[in-house]
């Protein structure tokens, strides 16, 4: 297909992005209004949405809701096969990591929960809901679930820190096992709502499944992240 076949709307995702890098917008800068840009590429307000929406989906720009268009920061990489926390992992990238703990509780061991970690249904379980930032972007929230019986009295420390951290200092337990799987899933629910994100965005699951020293349950991380945040780098083998 020749350029003059494109779309109207994918020409103008061209002629935008050009002007992004011409203007030399940098990371999380924010683009004018869609009405600016209307008038700036003498268009519709829905055609500009439109090439707005395909820069989008690339991974390229993100909207904010209620605050406008903005410039994707580089990815972040992601390297399964290390036993690294996000705040290491983010920090040795050279950005800005933080955490936010946006509900614990001790409940109780919920059927799909059993079935996985070989916990008892109704067995205690720390439930712990965090939303996590990169240089103050709002990227993933995640459920950790606990096991509670070798750390008693974790939920009355802060969350905010890295959870893996705590257990190993000071409760001696450490992830001997782990089970991992990744997948692009749409985000609803809870999760779209503590990212900001309209209902049905494109986003990245990553689940952790953890066993400690002792063949028993440690944690399941089940992680929410936006499409646009993550690359997964993997090395296989010794660089020479």
């Amino acid at each position: 297909m020749s350029r003059i076949d494109y779309p109207v709307y994918l020409q103008l995702r061209d002629r935008l992005w050009t002007w992004i890098e011409d203007e030399q917008l940098g990371s999380q800068q924010r683009l004018p209004s869609e009405r600016e840009l209307s008038e700036r590429f003498h268009t519709t307000r829905v055609t500009i949405r439109q090439a707005l929406s395909q820069l989008e989906a690339e991974g390229l720009i993100f909207r904010s809701n209620r605050r406008g268009w903005y410039i994707t920061p580089e990815r972040l990489r992601y390297d399964p096969s290390r036993d690294v926390g996000f705040n290491r992992y983010v920090t040795e990238q050279g950005f800005r990591p933080r955490t936010e703990t946006l509900s614990k509780v001790l409940t109780e061991t919920p059927p799909w929960l059993s079935e996985i970690t070989g916990l008892a249904i109704g067995a205690p379980i720390y439930h712990v809901f965090r939303r996590r930032y990169v240089d103050e972007r709002g990227l993933l929230v995640e459920h950790n679930y606990i096991n509670p019986a070798h750390c008693p009295g974790l939920l009355s420390e802060s969350t905010d820190v890295s959870i893996w951290q705590m257990l190993r200092d000071q409760y001696d337990l450490c992830p001997e096992h782990r089970d991992i799987e990744i997948y692009p899933l749409a985000l609803k629910g809870l999760e779209a709502e503590a990212l900001g994100v309209n209902q049905g965005t494109a986003g990245l699951y990553i689940q952790r499944l953890s066993f400690d020293q002792r063949g028993e349950f440690l944690e399941l991380d089940r992680e929410y992240w936006l499409h646009d945040a993550l690359k997964i780098s993997v090395r296989i083998g010794d660089r020479h």
